[in-house]
């Protein structure tokens, strides 16, 4: 079941509602902000060779890319499991994961995205971040790329084991709400066919893909998608924008 809460703002120490009409741009993290499909890739190949000792196929990898840990550790044990256990094992895989991380000699968000931010806060437009990442991840991320910066941490959505998972479109509502706007007004910039679905889900009035590896073709094939960017330098992504906010 959906849990939402509307987001009231201090202003002088008055709490107001900010208007429900005000679009919001809302983010996937992890291959939407920080191209990391690879790492996250052979993260979950690693741990799933010592789990089940193989690999994943393709097309099996493809049905847990975008959706939360939990459901994924279901998926590859072909069990249900209790939230504790799922979370032993998704903290086994996101060590792995941040260690790969940690590898990279200047790990960096997506190009362009920093003036995207720096754009969105000068026009006072309110952005957030709906992620299928657990909590320990970002807290990693806000750490390594200083997201304190343009997002509000209380705000963000993340994997909490309270929303159901992408293509439920929970993330997304949530993420709209929790800056104070009405969720079918709201961009939705993300990566994987799964989360283009939450997206669709959530009614949004805009769904702009990001292209990992050349992957136009899957991402068109979901039907859902306005158009495709392969990075935040493209001049698109500002013209979507209405031309006066609040």
């Amino acid at each position: 079941m959906l849990k939402v809460y509307v987001t009231m703002i201090v202003n002088n120490g008055l709490l107001i509602a900010r208007s429900e009409d005000m679009q919001s741009v809302i983010f996937d993290f992890n291959g939407t902000l920080f191209k990391d499909s690879e790492l996250h890739e052979c993260a979950w190949q690693k741990f799933i060779q010592e789990l089940i000792g193989r690999k994943f196929t393709e097309a099996e990898f493809d049905q847990i890319h975008g959706r939360t840990n939990h459901l994924n550790m279901e998926a590859i044990l072909g069990k249900k499991l209790t939230n504790k256990e799922s979370a032993v094992l998704s903290e086994k895989k996101e060590a792995i994961y941040r260690q790969l991380v940690l590898k990279n000699q200047h790990p960096h968000l997506i190009e362009g995205v920093t003036d995207y931010f720096d754009f969105l806060i000068e026009r006072r437009q309110p952005m957030n971040i709906a992620t299928a990442s657990p909590k320990v991840n970002l807290d990693f991320y806000f750490e390594l790329f200083h997201l304190e910066k343009w997002f509000d941490y209380k705000q963000v959505v993340y994997n909490d084991s309270l929303l159901e998972s992408k293509p439920a479109p929970d993330f997304y509502v949530q993420a709209a709400l929790n800056v104070g706007t009405d969720p079918k007004e709201s961009i939705i910039f993300e990566d994987s066919p799964i989360g283009l679905q939450g997206a669709y889900n959530a009614q949004a009035n805009q769904i702009i893909a990001i292209a990992t590896d050349n992957n136009y073709e899957k991402l068109e094939k979901t039907g859902v998608v306005d158009f495709i960017i392969d990075d935040f330098t493209d001049p698109r992504i500002k013209k979507i924008l209405p031309k006066f906010q609040v």
